[in-house]
């Protein structure tokens, strides 16, 4: 082998030495991309829409047919999977009707801006990791203990914006369209009320509900981040 060839194999050695191994992440993307949901913002954003209505119109038809019911589930009321997801706080008057569009609207550009920077199938991936974590939970809690915990879906809301203030932590925010501060201040806020609400709460739900929003966030990052590749997914670089 002459030494130009010698410097090619070499070469071809390094170069197999960087190729940067995949993330658990990738290896889904390339075998279930094609399950992906496109522009997936938009219709849970219609779904909070329809939550919010039922809530000012008739909230008890929520709790009694469309809740995470672990009891009911495992009795036939397969739906509630997925429809408990149809919830949304309701204020009164036109206030409560103002601050929920606005809400509404806020995590729609906050779901489609996670989208654009992750791809569909990473925030259809993230979304659903959410909705499986807690029903399998709940359930599970159900079989072990027999007490049917009512999950609330109000902080996989906040899920979201976590983890949109860890990929984009300088965002600026305006609090009554006046005050205005960065997303990973504004989510350390939020994270310091709800572990409040998490040791002070008297709902076992509500407990459950907290920790299950925060392990979808953690558990999103640490399988994006297996592997050699270290991306603006990396949490190391929004401490």
């Amino acid at each position: 082998m002459g030494e130009r060839g010698k410097r090619n194999l070499l070469s071809l050695k390094a170069n197999q030495r960087k190729v940067v191994r995949m993330n658990i992440l990738d290896r889904l993307n390339r075998k279930f991309g094609r399950f992906a949901i496109p522009n997936l913002m938009q219709y849970i954003c219609v779904i909070y829409g329809i939550g919010f209505m039922i809530q000012v119109v008739a909230p008890e038809i929520y709790y009694y047919y469309m809740d995470l019911d672990p009891e009911a589930i495992l009795h036939g009321h397969i739906w509630r999977i997925f429809t408990f997801l149809f919830y949304f706080p309701a204020g009164g008057g036109f206030s409560g009707v103002f601050w929920a569009i606005i809400g509404i609207m806020v995590y729609y550009n906050i779901g489609k801006t996670l989208e654009f920077l992750w791809g569909s199938f990473r925030y259809t991936f993230f979304i659903a990791s959410g909705i499986i974590l807690y029903n399998v939970v709940g359930i599970l809690i159900y079989l072990f203990t027999g007490v049917s915990l009512q999950l609330n879906p109000t902080y996989m809301s906040f899920s979201i914006f976590l983890a949109y203030a860890l990929s984009l932590p300088d965002t600026m925010f305006y609090i009554y369209f006046l005050f205005p501060i960065k997303a990973k201040y504004l989510a350390g806020i939020e994270t310091a009320l709800y572990f409040f609400f998490f040791l002070t709460s008297p709902s076992m739900g509500e407990r459950v509900s907290i920790l299950l929003s925060f392990a979808n966030v953690l558990l999103f990052f640490l399988l994006q981040n297996q592997g050699n590749n270290k991306n603006i997914f990396h949490i190391n670089r929004y401490r």
